[in-house]
């Protein structure tokens, strides 16, 4: 066999396993026991800002509500709808999306939310809990004091909007519902004309 020949089969071969080698050995195994959990504290939203969150109906945010009991939240999902359990959520909770946890257990919260973190996931949690939802949208907020600036008054406004959306059914706005559109006659055929 010729050398030249002989030198670039082992060449050839040396790239194959390299390139193989680097494929396969970037694959991580699957894990059969739990995912871990991330080492760092997710952020904390604040009931009002979750309701201005929820208003704007964004495409790139999930609100995942772990509790099924709660009365849900206008725009949230329930955690029954990603799986049976913890485990099933943080596999097929969205990768591309910002998600916001909300339950009544903060154990859990956080717990779902560092194994959420840890498997790449950008994650908040509703500081709180349901209880301070419930809480925050069942009676107006405090009115800003006489000398206050425009901004608080303005904040104000927008809060009483968004609990009164969120919180009382009675004072919500009514649904927006639409007429349809009104059927058009067809014109009369046109009429001959007699005379001269």
């Amino acid at each position: 066999m010729n050398r030249k020949h002989l030198r670039k089969s082992l060449m050839g071969g040396a790239l194959v396993l390299a390139l193989a080698g680097a494929a396969l050995g970037a694959r991580t195994p699957d894990r059969q026991g739990p995912a871990p959990a991330s080492t760092d504290a997710p952020q904390q939203v604040a009931p009002f800002e979750l309701a201005s969150l929820l208003s704007q109906s964004p495409p790139n945010v999930v609100i995942i509500r772990l509790d099924d009991t709660e009365p849900g939240m206008i725009g949230s999902l329930p955690a029954s709808a990603f799986g049976a359990d913890d485990e099933a959520l943080v596999k097929a909770a969205p990768k591309a999306r910002k998600i916001v946890l909300v339950g009544s257990d903060p154990v859990r919260v956080d717990r779902v939310a560092r194994k959420l973190l840890a498997s790449g996931r950008h994650v908040d949690v509703l500081e709180g809990g349901s209880q301070a939802w419930t809480q925050a949208m069942s009676k107006d907020p405090t009115a800003p004091k006489a000398g206050a600036r425009p901004e608080e008054w303005t904040q104000y406004r927008k809060n009483i909007a968004l609990r009164r959306y969120f919180g009382d059914e009675s004072s919500a706005p009514p649904p927006v519902v639409k007429a349809p559109p009104p059927v058009m006659a067809a014109p009369p055929p046109p009429r001959k004309r007699e005379g001269c």
